[in-house]
């Protein structure tokens, strides 16, 4: 009786055939069990026996050739079903990324994803190799902004969709594309040092931050579901952001990811040492281990606040089509003053309305005013604000937000600073009108200037308002942070997106500005996710708790405790020292890497 296994190793286009013969006639005539194993099949195939007493030899002209082509069982793969897997490969990596991001939020994936998007592209080359790494990343996207399809302007949602999903898959096409240059060989083939080893992990941890950094400032900056912002449960480990931003997060994630490749390479080397692949873990487990073991000692450690603020936040639900029709604007405001009293008979301090969910005019302005006045609570609202340009008819209109008291407006507001594309600015409106029909908005909003912070009862709390995907920003949400702030305070109007996985994926991010700045951050949406998150990154009650429904209309109320309990954060005072840090060790290599190309001294190796 005899039988041939066939299995092909993707990463190295090799083939392994294990052969086994056995007879049942008596031991002298028993022939030993053999194991094959062909070298790579593009260069031809020079095989050697291993046989069972362990003697080497080599076989029979044509042998390995015969094993190839004959047998019980044919090959499972050819060369090209081969590179057709490969890009199949890449796909699952990119879905298993979005999937690691809300909804369904399985953290986990995210450790395994950049190693394997790696051994996915390694050994291939130039616009191939950035062809598998830009379908990953694009499959990334389109899986995790499936919510702009909700959007109810058709050819905008559908365009938006496009358009945001391959322009923010350039960003981890472009890592892949430039970690996997010096795996252009392929795994099999790679035999760095251990401390070369660990200088690629590194590096290629740096460069996915250096590029995450790019994402959040070009062409106005789109920081949405970084690497990092996937761990946003995992408290321990999130604290370190409060030194380096969401940024150290992506920075041990890929570390970890990239290293446990190497392990995996390891083993496959030398199965008879199960140790093998400890060298390479060992430093990034440690570094986590001090990471997370200091975040349990910085969470044990937040002393209780002695400044507390019940805060009552009105959700309207309001659909985005609502909005959108002018002649509704009297039945949105009814249904958000109605929510308002009822909110108010908890006793509040201070009221809340999202952004953007009724307009008030100058006919009901009196009945907001007496309803504030009357009751004693500020009222912080958003709203459109309009401005006349000094010695023209130009008019401008800012989407703001205002703090009204009972003495009257607390002035001046906050302007938003950071404007959505399409969504409130049409991009070269003037130069291509055209680009108006791909938006329903009708014109744009000026971009405000400068952060602005409210004060409360006689200047004892002071609170600083962030709005819409203005809390996804990292660098944007500590230039809303002085020493004095007490609280984050993010009005949105996610109703643009219907019931879906955005809302989550918002306050996600969210938890991050308030792990870098040490504040609690309120948020009060228009369809969710209104939340309360403390200075820890903890989401710790959210409209909708109960019921499970976190897009339905209603109020909620909150006590939060105030103040910054553990001082002014490192990243608050010093900003992204280590998100540069990363971008210029990047530049750095790549520079001296292409120096030593253009000498001719670039031997093909790693980092360093």
């Amino acid at each position: 009786m005899a039988f041939q296994l066939w299995l092909f190793c993707p990463s190295t286009y090799s083939t392994l055939i294990f052969s086994a013969d056995a007879g049942l006639a008596t031991a002298a005539k028993s022939r030993a069990t053999a194991i094959h194993f062909p070298v790579k099949i593009a260069r031809g195939i020079v095989a050697r026996t291993v046989t069972a007493a362990g003697a080497i030899r080599k076989p029979k002209a044509g042998h390995s050739t015969r094993l190839l082509s004959s047998g019980s069982l044919p090959p499972l793969i050819g060369a090209k079903q081969l590179s057709q897997a490969r890009w199949l490969l890449a796909a699952l990596v990119g879905l298993a990324l979005a999937l690691a991001f809300p909804e369904p939020r399985w953290l986990g994936l995210a450790w395994l994803v950049p190693g394997a998007w790696l051994a996915v592209v390694a050994g291939e080359r130039r616009w191939r190799l950035f062809g598998m790494a830009f379908v990953a990343a694009l499959v990334f996207r389109l899986v995790s902004l499936r919510f702009l399809l909700n959007m109810p302007h058709a050819a905008g949602a559908i365009g938006g969709w496009l358009a945001l999903s391959f322009y923010s898959a350039l960003y981890p096409a472009a890592w892949a594309w430039l970690c996997a240059g010096w795996l252009r060989d392929g795994l099999a083939k790679l035999e760095w040092p251990w401390f070369r080893r660990l200088g690629f992990g590194m590096f290629a941890a740096a460069a996915w931050v250096a590029l995450e950094m790019l994402q959040s400032r070009l062409l106005g900056g789109y920081p949405w579901n970084f690497l990092g912002v996937s761990q946003f449960e995992n408290f321990a480990l999130i604290q370190i952001a409060s030194v380096t931003g969401v940024y150290g997060v992506s920075f041990l994630v890929v570390w970890a990811s990239v290293s446990l490749l190497f392990a995996v390479l390891q083993i496959r080397r030398s199965p008879a040492n199960p140790w093998s692949w400890m060298a390479d873990v060992a430093l990034p487990l440690l570094a986590l281990g001090l990471v997370c073991g200091w975040g349990i000692v910085r969470i044990a450690g937040v002393p209780a606040s002695t400044k507390k603020l019940t805060v009552a936040l009105v959700q309207p639900s309001i659909p985005q089509q609502l909005i959108w029709q002018g002649n509704t604007g009297d039945e949105r405001l009814a249904k958000v003053l109605e929510l308002s009293r009822l909110a108010l008979a908890t006793k509040p301090d201070l009221l809340l309305w999202p952004e953007a969910c009724a307009p008030i005019t100058a006919e009901r302005w009196p009945e907001v005013f007496d309803m504030v006045k009357s009751s004693g609570v500020p009222l912080l609202f958003g709203a459109d604000d309009v401005e006349r340009v000094s010695g023209s008819d130009e008019v401008r209109y800012f989407n703001s937000a205002v703090l009204l008291t009972p003495d009257g407006l607390q002035l001046p507001s906050y302007r938003k600073r950071r404007l959505v594309m399409f969504g409130e600015y049409i991009p070269f409106e003037k130069a291509l009108p055209f680009m108006k029909y791909l938006s329903p908005i009708g014109g744009s909003f000026s971009a405000g200037t400068e952060p602005v912070q409210f004060t409360l009862q006689a200047g004892e709390h002071t609170l600083a308002p962030l709005i819409c995907f203005e809390d996804s920003f990292p660098h944007g949400g500590r230039e809303h942070v002085s020493a004095e702030t007490d609280l984050l305070v993010n009005l949105t109007n996610d109703g643009w997106f219907g019931a879906g996985p955005e809302q989550w994926q918002h306050a996600a991010n969210a938890v991050f500005r308030a792990v870098e700045n040490g504040v609690p951050l309120i948020r009060c949406a228009n369809n969710g996710l209104t939340c309360w998150i403390d200075s820890l990154g903890r989401v710790r009650q959210f409209y909708g708790q109960e019921t499970g429904d976190i897009y339905g209309a209603g109020f909620v109320s909150f006590e939060v405790p105030l103040g910054q309990a553990l001082g002014q954060m490192v990243y608050n005072r010093h900003g992204d020292v280590f998100g540069w840090a990363c971008l210029g060790w990047v530049l750095g290599v790549a520079g001296v890497r292409r120096f030593r190309a253009k000498r001719g001294l670039h031997t093909g190796g790693g980092i360093g």
